[in-house]
């Protein structure tokens, strides 16, 4: 018989957080500032009890695990998510940054107590860049599992109910996604060559890059479209993705190399664009702003200037970051208050501000600590 999950969280609070996301989303004035911390299963599959080596390992252990750490999370984070379906938050195929490299032939490493890792590169040669582009990226490796599990995620929906308080039963599982995200060209890239041989290689053969770029995004893109047509998604198509490999490049070389083939990625899309990036990108916020025309800037690193993404952002582009999380895994309360009241004062005239951290709570962070960005927001991000 299925066990109802219930989470402690009112539907009428679910709906109020809601109503504040989306209004920070549109450059409006909500009550106050939100705060949504970035915190993933690294962090919260250890809450439920599951060893990682068992939640890989079986759709449905992957599926009642999620929901599981989802409640956990709203019951014991104080945060403004109001959602637990979708990739990265929950119901979703979660093989984490491994499932590009893992369908294009690099070995995928499931520790028995971590998320999983990619193994070495293999792409050296113009024979390989052959290989590649003959591979068949969307029904083989990570992809072809992920396939099977969100299939085998919906059959068995019904077992999983799922209720906020006061609010109506809903099945999350029905609602079962593939990971319709990227790692970007450049990172993807970066697991197929190995980071130190991609580096190399952009300076001293950067045809054999941009090829190995195009080619991996146009896999990109097939397998993104393949997703839209598998779960039904809606139109226009809203995309989030990530480049953090790139972040070491200088502004002059990222134009060069990679920035042709991330528009060629975001301009597939007609939605909402997010990117995410971490590090220190202030030499790269310009062309985030406005050669890729980006709507949001999600989990931006601690690292960057909040002066320079105010000029550069401030107005025009949601900003969700930016507090250190190692402050939030080592330091005190009050200095996690300070960090994100400064977030709030220099970004918050702008509009369109969401605290977050920047990026990635730690496993181990004291929960104080991370309620901290919460509490800092109660007391200084009132717009009224």
């Amino acid at each position: 018989m299925p066990q109802l999950i219930e989470i402690g969280v009112s539907i009428e609070e679910i709906a109020a957080r809601r109503r504040r996301v989306e209004q920070a989303r549109r450059f409006e004035e909500p009550d106050r500032v939100p705060v949504i911390p970035a915190i993933a299963h690294r962090f919260l599959i250890p809450m439920t009890g599951v060893r990682f080596r068992d939640y890989y390992a079986d759709p449905e252990t992957m599926l009642h695990t999620q929901l599981l750490a989802q409640k956990w999370l709203m019951e014991n984070v104080r945060t403004d998510a109001y959602g637990i379906t979708g990739p990265w938050v929950g119901a979703w195929t979660d093989f984490q940054n491994t499932f590009e490299a893992g369908s294009l032939g690099c070995p995928i490493v499931f520790p028995d107590d971590d998320i999983p890792w990619v193994g070495p590169g293999w792409v050296k040669t113009d024979a390989d860049l052959s290989t590649l582009a003959a591979m068949d990226f969307i029904h083989s490796g990570i992809n072809a599992r992920q396939i099977a599990y969100r299939r085998a995620m919906l059959a068995i929906a019904e077992k999983y109910p799922v209720r906020f308080l006061g609010g109506e039963v809903f099945y999350p599982g029905a609602e079962a996604s593939l990971t319709h995200t990227s790692d970007g060209p450049f990172g993807v890239a970066g697991d197929l060559m190995g980071q130190t041989e991609l580096f190399l290689a952009t300076k001293e053969r950067p045809d054999f890059v941009r090829e190995l770029l195009r080619i991996v995004t146009q896999k990109l893109i097939e397998y993104l479209d393949f997703c839209w047509e598998e779960e039904l998604l809606p139109t226009p198509r809203d995309f989030a993705w990530t480049d953090d490999l790139a972040v070491s490049l200088s502004a002059e070389t990222y134009r060069d190399v990679v920035l042709p083939e991330e528009r060629r990625l975001r301009f597939h899309f007609d939605g909402r664009l997010s990117l995410h990036m971490c590090g220190k990108t202030d030499h790269l916020l310009d062309i985030f702003a406005n050669d890729l025309q980006i709507h949001e800037f999600q989990g931006y690193g601690y690292q960057v200037d909040l002066d320079r993404i105010a000029a550069a952002m401030g107005g025009r582009v949601v900003l969700i970051g930016n507090v250190n999380p190692m402050l939030i895994r080592g330091g005190t309360p009050r200095q996690v208050r300070e960090a994100t009241r400064n977030v709030i004062e220099i970004l918050g005239p702008y509009r369109g501000v969401i605290v977050q951290d920047g990026s990635n709570i730690p496993p181990g962070s004291p929960l104080e600590n991370i309620n901290a960005m919460m509490e800092a927001a109660e007391r200084y991000g009132r717009y009224r």
